[in-house]
């Protein structure tokens, strides 16, 4: 059963209604009184969803909660995920299932007679598939929870190795699971492996690097400069010159300037005849040709120094880390060999000037060239087998970090199936499904035979029968009938001929027969339905509303909840004295107020528990008289006591000009106020304010005093023309105060 509304918010009137301690909990029979537009209909509209399974249309931001005996609660989010048969009667359910204008009802089907077998079977069989679908619930919930356990890690556990190496998500770990769940273990790394491969993947993309060239000097050329070193020139040698070098240099270079002169081109002396023969004899072509050989040898030399010194090193920084300290120990040692290997240049050049100086000096202190060169060779070679490592990892290094990134995801997932028992989880889920299906399939068994019982029992001609049943039930006749026309379809008929012109009570008959007959189809187990009836006797005359309250005590008693809201006192005292016969009847029957009130400028409503003087007397008369003596009593300031209070007032004195003068109002007030001044006091006041609504009535909401003295007027003016009668009023009042 339901116990209570915790909540309802922006529902119709109710803007922010919570139930509060003072509330008495729902009981097995609830009625719920209240003056029109108080809030009733929506109350019957919150049920209502949970029947069709939808919000009223403009209701989608509204928000309400029902709360059952065992404090499980339904809201707005699961209304067609709860267990409960509503079945609510009000305007929508009028609209919805009724065509006026068509003289025409929605397609019904009810059981037939009853095959006391089938009926036992449909029951056995309901109360299966409630079991089965309460297990498949419960089977549901466990699975989800597992479920959610099992994402929730998995979005963590991805969090994570997308730092690592995004963009990453749970559906690739579980991919990989998947890929490695026959073998796990052999996934899982050493933490030394882990780091290492961390570092492996942080390593950013080099570019190659080109390989170390230096020309050094060829053999052949080494060879050259070695046999020069040790020829010497044969020619016709002048002592004097051979002995002093400079002096050889200054007279080979004066023989050239004087070939073919007779003069000295010094002194101008006449040159002695045979000098420059003796002179070209020491310096001879062979001579010659020596020197030119000397110079271009020491040309060749100081080319490849040259390019011993333009050569550059790669930086470190450009190979890839785990090369840098075998390049950098092979770099300290070319750089040793090739400063060497410069500095034996140098020294071969020096030679060769010396030998260029004096061309017929045999020179032997050569240093060996062919070992330095050697040494220059295989450092360059050290060096550019380490490039060559490097260039093959540069080629290779998106093909390389996807190895390392496979081998720690591998390794991640490893660790994450072992951290949560995944697999294990991943089990008991499938377990879980299966019975799932197989609870599935059982109650689909169980519907299929269901069905079966039910083809047999349904009739739409029983259906009409029923429904004209109970209209002859609340008019007393038969005039008025319902009889299947075509598929699926009623027609109403009046006195044999199709109605027109219903009237609104009428409708409301045919409604509300229709209502109870839908309770009795096959649908519907009225022992587990919740039964929600608001303001049923809608333009219904006295006779016809007790007719409808019998039907409603017969028919109704044996629901598993049932709440009746209403605005007609007559109607209201009939059920509440049919409640209160009920053995028990306060364990067993809850009895509300719905009121509309204002709160911070803003019309809402409210529900309470029914005040005493409703429930222990039939009058709302007494009623009336109870709230406009309390104010008398004890004036308030609160808002919602003065928003109250004009219509208060108002219905009160229409009752009672209306019986002691049979009088309207006006004319009434006429009769029982005799001071023009109050009266004109007391007919403003009423007809300003208990005819204004919303932000009209706000604007020009009268002070407390005012209230005080219209209430001080109206009280005096009923004690001073019927004392006895007031007398009477009092002794209620009073009587129903010591009782609560």
């Amino acid at each position: 059963m339901i116990k209570e509304i915790k909540l309802i918010k922006n529902f119709g009137i109710f803007k922010n209604f919570s139930w509060n301690e003072d509330i008495d909990e729902f009981k097995k029979y609830n009625l719920i009184y209240g003056w029109n537009y108080s809030g009733k209909t929506t109350i019957a509209r919150v049920f209502r969803s949970f029947e069709v399974k939808d919000l009223p249309l403009d209701f989608n931001d509204s928000e309400f909660i029902l709360v059952d005996e065992n404090e499980n609660e339904i809201d707005q989010n699961n209304l067609s995920s709860h267990s409960y048969y509503f079945r609510v009667f009000n305007i929508d359910f009028i609209k919805e299932n009724l065509y006026w204008d068509s003289q025409e009802a929605n397609p019904l089907f009810i059981l037939g007679e009853k095959d006391i077998n089938l009926e036992k079977q449909l029951k056995e069989l309901r109360k299966n598939i409630e079991q089965l679908k309460t297990n498949k619930e419960t089977k549901t919930k466990e699975k989800q929870k597992k479920e959610n356990e099992i994402e929730r890690s998995l979005t963590e556990k991805a969090r994570e190795i997308d730092r690592i190496k995004p963009p990453y998500d749970k559906r690739k770990l579980r991919k990989v699971l998947e890929e490695i769940k026959d073998n796990v273990e052999t996934f899982c790394l050493s933490e030394t492996d882990v780091k290492n491969l961390l570092r492996s993947l942080r390593t950013e993309e080099k570019e190659k690097i080109s390989k170390l060239v230096l020309n050094t000097i060829p053999n052949n050329l080494i060879n050259e400069i070695t046999h020069s070193f040790n020829k010497t020139v044969v020619s016709e040698i002048i002592e004097r010159l051979r002995a002093d070098h400079r002096l050889n240099n200054w007279v080979r270079e004066g023989l050239e300037i004087h070939k073919g002169k007779n003069k000295c081109e010094f002194c101008g002396s006449p040159l002695p005849e045979g000098l420059l023969e003796r002179y070209e004899k020491h310096f001879s072509k062979e001579y010659t040709e020596f020197l030119k050989k000397l110079n271009r040898l020491k040309d060749e030399v100081e080319k490849y120094k040259r390019q011993v010194e333009a050569f550059q090193f790669p930086d470190e920084k450009r190979f890839y880390p785990e090369f840098e300290n075998s390049y950098h120990e092979a770099k300290t040692k070319l750089e040793l060999v090739i400063n060497e290997y410069k500095e034996v240049l140098e020294k071969i050049i020096d030679l060769i000037d010396r030998k260029i100086q004096n061309p017929f000096e045999t020179i032997t202190e050569v240093p060996n060239l062919n070992n330095q060169t050697d040494q220059v060779k295989n450092k360059i070679d050290e060096i550019n087998k380490i490039i060559d490592k490097h260039n093959r990892k540069s080629e290779k290094h998106k093909e390389e970090q996807e190895k390392v990134f496979n081998k720690l995801e591998r390794h991640y997932a490893c660790e994450f199936a072992k951290s949560y028992n995944y697999f294990q989880g991943i089990k008991e889920i499938n377990q879980i499904k299966k019975e799932i299906d197989e609870i599935e399939k059982r109650i689909k068994e169980k519907e299929r035979e269901i069905q079966a019982i039910e083809s047999q029992l349904s009739d739409v001609s029983k259906a009409a029968n029923r429904i004209n049943s109970y209209l002859k039930s609340i008019f007393e006749k038969d005039h008025l009938k319902i009889q299947p026309a075509g598929k699926d379809k009623f027609l109403i008929l009046r006195n044999g001929e199709r109605a027109k012109n219903l009237s609104e009570g009428e409708k409301t008959a045919i409604a509300f027969s229709y209502f109870l007959t839908r309770l009795e189809d096959r649908e519907t187990d009225i022992s587990m339905a919740i039964v929600f009836i608001d303001d049923p006797i809608s333009s219904l005359d006295s006779a016809h509303l007790y007719n409808t309250y019998a039907l409603i005590a017969s028919k109704l008693s044996n629901c598993r909840q049932l709440f009746i809201s209403t605005h007609n006192l007559e109607f209201f005292n009939l059920i509440k004295e049919w409640m209160k016969k009920m053995k028990r009847y306060k364990e067993k029957c809850g009895f509300y107020l719905v009121e509309r009130i204002a709160k911070r400028n803003e019309e809402m409503a409210h529900l309470r528990n029914l005040p005493d003087t409703l429930l222990n007397y039939k009058s709302e008369y007494h009623f009336l008289f109870s709230k406009i003596k309390s104010f008398d009593e004890n004036p308030s300031t609160d808002f919602d006591s003065l928003y109250q209070l004009p219509n208060i007032i108002r219905r009160f004195l229409e009752a009672f000009v209306g019986f002691k003068y049979s009088q309207g109002l006006k004319k009434g007030l006429e009769l029982l106020i005799d001071d023009e001044a109050q009266r004109i006091k007391v007919d403003k006041f009423l007809n300003n304010l208990s005819h204004q609504t919303g932000l009209q009535r706000n604007l020009i909401f009268n002070d407390l005093s005012e209230c005080e003295s219209v209430v001080n007027i109206v009280l005096n003016a009923i004690g001073t023309k019927d004392r006895e009668h007031y007398k009477a009023l009092e002794n209620v009042y009073y009587e129903s105060k010591s009782n609560s």
